[in-house]
């Protein structure tokens, strides 16, 4: 009787054993499902478009644009399924999501699925979508990473708290009072006295490329077709049709590259072959004469 006790208890200590060491195990990110990381990817990139289903198997499908030459694909259109597993990862945890929260313009990894058809861009069933959450691209219209309606605390952030500041009591082309805050980098950037954003900025540096990566010393042809291939011209408000320069960024916002600074006019009067940009403006369509 004694012997039986003996081993119940020595049972009852290893079975606590065991449940100590289960709980002192890694914990596994929360709903990473079974997320493999060592598996090969068949393209890493930038989500550029996106097509919803309404039913069905198919969920939809996405189109994704690498870097020119990288392999095995830079570029694929990708069926997604209700088969696809789909996940968010950063720095410390992978999470599961599902299709309805892919948008365009996200970092991802795709690994296909099945076969894939030769043709270009390639076309494959997704396996795995992973979208980087630490490699997201700000495609907000910016210079140097500022953007209108920034805090003068983030525009701090990025320029330092040392300039020279010039204040405004008649707004002019503004709606409130103004202060020009001028830094020795070569940029200067407009802030509304009552709200303390950012209303207007220019540069003249090259230091502070637009988020499209167009910079002053560019030259005008290069920076033209860059915009002109996703934005349409701005139309002069007295009947001088289209603008040379100037872009409609959307939500009202206006882009102006001007070719010859020295000249007091935004207005590109003679563009030549060997035209470079000499000062970028990011604004309002509303604040032009």
């Amino acid at each position: 009787m004694e012997i039986n006790k003996k081993i119940i208890k020595l049972v009852v200590i290893s079975f606590i054993g065991i449940l100590v060491l289960s709980g002192c195990s890694s914990v596994q990110p929360q709903n990473s499902g079974d997320f493999q990381d060592n598996k090969k990817v068949d393209i890493l990139g930038t989500l550029i478009k996106l097509t919803k289903n309404q039913s069905g198997e198919i969920l939809g499908s996405i189109l994704v644009e690498g870097e020119k030459g990288s392999k095995p694909y830079d570029q694929a259109s990708i069926k997604v399924t209700q088969k696809t597993k789909i996940y968010e990862k950063s720095a410390d945890k992978v999470v599961n999501s599902n299709f309805d929260s892919l948008q365009e313009n996200l970092r991802v990894e795709v690994r296909f699925n099945g076969p894939v058809a030769e043709s270009y861009p390639v076309q494959a069933t997704a396996d795995e979508i992973i979208v980087l959450k630490d490699e997201q691209i700000d495609t907000r219209p910016s210079i140097g990473k500022i953007h209108l309606g920034d805090s003068q605390s983030q525009v701090n952030e990025i320029l330092g708290t040392v300039f020279k500041e010039e204040y405004f009591a008649e707004p002019g082309h503004f709606p409130e009072s103004w202060n020009k805050r001028t830094y020795e980098q070569g940029i200067s950037v407009i802030v509304g006295k009552d709200s303390g954003q950012v209303l207007e900025l220019e540069t003249t540096s090259a230091q502070f490329p637009t988020n499209k990566g167009s910079k002053t010393g560019d030259m005008a042809k290069g920076v033209f077709d860059n915009y002109g291939s996703d934005y349409k011209q701005f139309e002069s408000r007295h009947g001088d049709g289209k603008v040379a320069g100037f872009y409609e960024l959307g939500d009202g916002q206006i882009i102006i590259f001007d070719l010859d600074k020295d000249d007091n006019s935004l207005l590109n009067q003679a563009i030549k072959t060997d035209s470079k940009v000499k000062m970028i403006r990011l604004t309002r369509a509303d604040f032009l004469d």
